[in-house]
């Protein structure tokens, strides 16, 4: 299966009064055509700046300082300004966590996703607002005529992030990258959004990046999953051999943080959490920047930097331990 999206050594950087922060610090992954991969970490371990990259939506102070990002074997970091806006919306589209913010409010929802076409193809407005209403129904909007000519205002949380689907696929990109889209919705509407997402992804054979922090929203789409922390992949494989073989201590920790249905009621158990916090990315320590929240920390793991390596046939884990 050929690879849509490749991204090597990727090193995003904001240059900062107080010095450097590392936000994106040597990532590489894969994306398949037709493939979903889950990029899960807590907040501030790079998932999102991960995605701006890859769409150059990396604003001042921060900025790309090295490695590739290939598009269909195209060299996304070599584009200029005006090349990336025309890959933006045609060829990669992104769904954002919070809907109100990303469409505007003093525009009809079908003009907005109307405007997505216009500036991509060389059509008529008539014809853009046909296609506006057709990918409106795509994403399973009740009377999308309708519906098109309402404000964000008038629609509900998920009817809003159903819009910006519509919005993302409707110059029908290769790459969607989904960044939280879940976040602000109740669990009802989260189900409904994740399975829309995952037939939209086989009904077009897209291949999707989808970020979260929350692991059963990943466990229930994503083919492969890569698990970032202070900035670096500490364990990436298929899914069902990461969730149910973790072999990084961040990993297992936070599978073990999940809570289990009917279990602590009935033996009073208290939550497992990952001891200590995310560490100052200016100061990063020596080695192994998950060291100082590890149980099986040894003095090695704090002596030089550790790579990314294969521990099973398909899955690698950044851990001397693993």
């Amino acid at each position: 299966m050929s690879n849509v999206l490749e991204v090597r050594n990727l090193k995003t950087s904001f240059f900062t009064g107080g010095g450097v922060v590392k936000a994106v610090d040597d990532v590489s992954f894969s994306v398949a055509k037709g493939e979903t991969l889950g990029l899960v970490g807590e907040s501030g371990c790079g998932k999102s700046v991960t995605a701006m990259s890859i769409t150059g939506l990396v604003s001042p102070p921060g900025r790309v300082v090295g490695g590739q990002i290939l598009l269909n074997g195209r060299d996304l970091l070599r584009a200029s300004e005006v090349e990336m806006r025309n890959v933006r919306g045609s060829q990669i589209s992104m769904i954002f966590q919070e809907p109100m913010t990303a469409l505007n409010p003093v525009l009809q929802v079908g003009f907005q996703i109307a405007e997505a076409v216009m500036a991509h193809e060389n059509v008529s407005s008539k014809e853009a607002w046909n296609r506006a209403v057709e990918s409106m129904k795509a994403v399973s909007i009740p009377d999308p005529e309708k519906r098109a000519r309402d404000y964000p205002h008038n629609l509900s949380g998920g009817m809003r992030q159903r819009i910006m689907i519509a919005m993302a696929l409707v110059c029908r990109p290769t790459l969607l990258i989904a960044d939280e889209p879940t976040t602000a919705l109740d669990v009802t509407i989260q189900a409904q959004i994740l399975e829309l997402l995952d037939s939209l992804r086989r009904q077009y054979s897209l291949s999707m990046i989808l970020i979260s922090h929350d692991l059963g929203v990943i466990a229930e789409v994503a083919e492969n999953v890569a698990v970032m922390y202070a900035g670096k992949i500490v364990e990436i494989g298929p899914a069902m051999d990461v969730f149910h073989n973790a072999k990084h201590p961040y990993t297992q920790g936070l599978l073990q943080s999940i809570p289990k249905l009917g279990s602590s009621r009935e033996r009073k158990v208290r939550l497992d959490a990952i001891e200590g916090m995310v560490p100052n990315l200016m100061h990063l320590p020596a080695g192994c920047a998950f060291a100082p929240r590890c149980h099986k920390h040894t003095p090695e793991c704090s002596v030089s930097e550790i790579p990314l390596s294969p521990v099973t046939a398909v899955q690698e884990v950044r851990c001397i331990h693993a």
